[in-house]
């Protein structure tokens, strides 16, 4: 996850048999001291509980100010998938944008998923599945940082996080889609291509219509991998676009977020 640059959006438009699909109210709405003190704060009329303070305003930034998942559908109520959905925040904007929306969030982390199922609480048609996204069912390992809390690099490759271990419950994301997916929201930190193998190899890809992919280019350092995910994409009829930041000057096997926006061709 990372900082987009600003882009012009369309205008709010009626989405069949839904409300408008206006933009959601930004900005933290109350930061007085007793919700920092409880770890919480209001945006777009959520009463958010988060774990850690850094952690919340980047999410807030990127994902209700900067409406980095804003995407469009006709459907009036939208299946979205959320895939590292850490303490709810992607799951509440979807919803603020899309009322009527279903929302499957995936997370493994304790901390982090007490907040996932307490924010969600506040919104109907969202279930929460604390677990990790794997190549295979059955316990994984889950590298994170206990020093940083909820980490937004938490991650089932260690050399994403390449601190402390616990083991969490793995589960493939192809055992939960037997629907059409109007938009699957993957960051995974360093597993994409794992979910995205996975639910080519069971025919579950074709269920998708959108996607955005947050890809951890060189992870590990020397992996130049980015070729594959854009294969399989290209190979099942998807379509995409790239945004991605690089350093000056020009840097050579540094860790680099790709952000794919996939969508299935008519």
């Amino acid at each position: 996850m990372y900082a987009a640059a600003h882009a012009r959006r369309p205008r709010p438009q009626r989405i069949p048999g839904g409300r408008p699909c206006s933009h959601p109210p930004r900005g933290v709405i109350d930061e007085n001291d007793a919700l920092r003190e409880r770890n919480r704060a209001k945006i777009a009329g959520f009463d958010v509980r988060y774990v850690a303070r850094w952690s919340f305003d980047f999410q807030r930034e990127e994902i209700f100010r900067r409406e980095q998942y804003r995407f469009e559908t006709d459907a009036p109520a939208p299946f979205i998938v959320d895939c590292g959905a850490n303490i709810g925040m992607a799951t509440l904007y979807f919803k603020s944008l899309y009322p009527d929306a279903t929302v499957l969030a995936f997370e493994p982390d304790p901390a982090a998923f007490a907040c996932l199922q307490e924010n969600a609480h506040q919104v109907s048609d969202v279930r929460v599945v604390n677990a990790a996204l794997a190549p295979r069912d059955g316990p994984v390992d889950f590298f994170y940082d206990e020093t940083d809390p909820a980490s937004l690099r938490m991650s089932i490759v260690r050399e994403r996080m390449p601190k402390q271990s616990r083991t969490v419950e793995g589960v493939r994301l192809s055992r939960f889609l037997d629907r059409e997916v109007d938009f699957l929201k993957r960051d995974v930190e360093a597993a994409e291509l794992v979910v995205l193998r996975d639910l080519a190899d069971t025919g579950r890809l074709s269920l998708v219509q959108q996607m955005l992919i947050e890809y951890h280019h060189h992870i590990p350092r020397t992996d130049d991998a980015l070729s594959g995910l854009l294969s399989l994409l290209e190979d099942h009829g998807f379509g995409y676009q790239l945004e991605a930041r690089l350093d000056r000057p020009l840097p050579r096997e540094r860790t680099q977020d790709v952000r794919v926006y996939g969508y299935l061709k008519g």
